[in-house]
């Protein structure tokens, strides 16, 4: 490979302008080639002063500037929208920091599997635990009874580049011309949550690889942008679950979900009362109940109200 030839970032930024300069940043401190680098910055209708910072502190990045909040699928396919020459592009979130020469590793994962559509590294959170990269494909029993347990069941998958059902999204590896020719970008129905799930059954399905690289290592903060609204997060998080499982199972699949859901969400505000009571009115506790209670409210009007992130 060319060493003239350039790999495509595309951060999707909202609200996050200095995490961004930060990661990018990053990105070039790491890289052997850092002169082989692209900067988009695709800022999903931040309103705040994130524009400004990315401006200044990234002159060479090249800005696409949306309109409002249209959803990281959308956000991800307008930068890929961008990438015409470049081979290899990666989807970025902002709250990263690269640990070594993670693009060069993941890139020629890709070039060394003929079949590899997406990879993603080892992922650490800060305090330097690790992070689960690849995840289990959903299924409605685990989704009922308890859905971290497929995790621990999962096989070792040590420190060997390896094919697996999905991994997690902040930080994509994306081999542009297989992408284009089985299935194409993200599906831009999934506002937030769920999408990069989703386009890993279709790779999947395609007969394409999606890998897992532990050699290149990336550091996730982990939500840094939904952490600050919590309530907004978990309502997204349940609307783009039951978007992929009406896609992928259909309507027989959702109904029972949904009446799932509900139930343990019924046990679990019943118990976050008592918890409350328990406690003699904790705030931790009283959070826990304000959160269970909207999700329940948000079931009980058959998930209409736009609570989540979607505008």
């Amino acid at each position: 490979m060319p060493d003239r030839e350039r790999i495509a970032l595309i951060f999707i930024n909202w609200r996050t302008g200095a995490l961004t300069v930060s990661a990018a940043r990053s990105a070039r401190a790491s890289s052997a080639q850092p002169e082989r680098l692209r900067l988009i910055v695709v800022d999903n209708g931040s309103g705040d002063d994130s524009l400004a910072i990315i401006a200044r502190d990234l002159p060479d990045a090249e800005i696409v500037a949306l309109p409002t909040n249209l959803g990281f699928a959308k956000a991800a396919n307008a930068g890929l929208a961008r990438v015409r020459e470049e081979r290899f592009a990666f989807i970025l979130n902002t709250d990263i920091e690269f640990r070594n020469d993670a693009l060069a590793l993941l890139e020629a994962a890709l070039e060394a599997d003929p079949k590899a559509v997406l990879a993603c590294p080892k992922l650490l959170r800060p305090d330097g635990s690790l992070q689960p990269a690849a995840v289990p494909e959903p299924r409605l029993f685990w989704e009922l009874t308890n859905r971290s347990l497929p995790r621990y069941l999962m096989p070792r998958l040590g420190e060997r580049t390896q094919p697996v059902p999905c991994i997690v999204g902040p930080c994509m590896a994306l081999h542009l011309a297989r992408a284009r020719a089985c299935v194409g970008f993200l599906d831009e129905r999934f506002f937030f949550f769920m999408e990069e799930t989703d386009w890993c059954k279709r790779i999947r399905a395609a007969g394409q690889h999606v890998l897992l690289v532990p050699g290149a290592e990336v550091m996730h903060m982990q939500g840094e942008s939904a952490n600050r609204r919590p309530t907004r997060a978990r309502v997204q998080f349940y609307s783009s679950r039951y978007r992929y499982f009406r896609k992928h199972g259909g309507p027989v699949v959702l109904a029972l979900l949904f009446a799932g859901l509900w139930f343990r969400l019924t046990v679990a505000l019943l118990l976050y009362a008592l918890a409350v009571v328990l406690s003699l009115g904790r705030a931790r506790s009283r959070d826990k109940l304000a959160v269970c209670g909207r999700l329940w409210l948000w079931h009980l009007l058959l998930c209409r109200p736009k609570w989540g992130f979607e505008p």
